[in-house]
């Protein structure tokens, strides 16, 4: 496989051991080379990587072929500098990093959102726990208070009628005219 032996190559020319005198750069290139060997491994995403290249071609060829029609249009010569095989292959590599910049922006912004959602969901779990347990709470409570809100009741009650029967019938107090 052609990419198993461009990664030994180039994990050997980057490996820190052999970059004595830039460790942590060498460090760094080193896992970004392993980085990519290991997306190109799986199947996948080795497609999806691919895609993304033949994606990148045809747009430059679509642009190259806008180009054409428009110097023709202005009566000019219809050579473009992408004719040119280096300038071709520089025009799809910085197309081909545009739609990879463009792909890894929308997975950070999934998963931004992704983690934002779990948070949010989290935090709703938090309050329905923290709901459910004032109600239980409130419910101890009021179990736990029934019996002197019952007995405060048939106190009152009681109060009422010895003090009807003690009293017995009495007139209301005349009002006094007041000329």
């Amino acid at each position: 496989m052609i990419s198993r032996k461009k990664y030994r190559r180039l994990s050997i020319l980057v490996h820190p051991d052999k970059n004595q005198n830039d460790l942590e750069r060498a460090q760094q290139a080193f896992e970004v080379v392993n980085g990519a060997y290991k997306i190109l491994e799986n199947p996948e995403t080795r497609k999806k990587c691919l895609e993304i290249v033949e994606e990148a071609k045809g747009r430059t060829d679509m642009m190259i072929q806008e180009k054409k029609k428009k110097l023709k249009k202005e009566g000019k010569s219809a050579v473009v500098d992408e004719d040119d095989p280096d300038k071709y292959n520089r025009a799809v590599y910085v197309l081909t990093m545009k739609l990879f910049a463009d792909m890894e922006r929308k997975r950070r912004e999934l998963e931004k959102r992704d983690m934002e959602e779990r948070k949010r969901k989290a935090e709703h779990e938090a309050d329905e726990a923290q709901k459910a347990k004032v109600a239980k709470e409130w419910q101890k409570n009021f179990e736990e208070s029934r019996e002197g809100r019952v007995n405060s009741w048939k106190d009152f009650q009681d109060k009422s009628k010895t003090k009807k029967k003690n009293l017995g019938f009495k007139p209301p107090k005349p009002k006094l005219e007041k000329r």
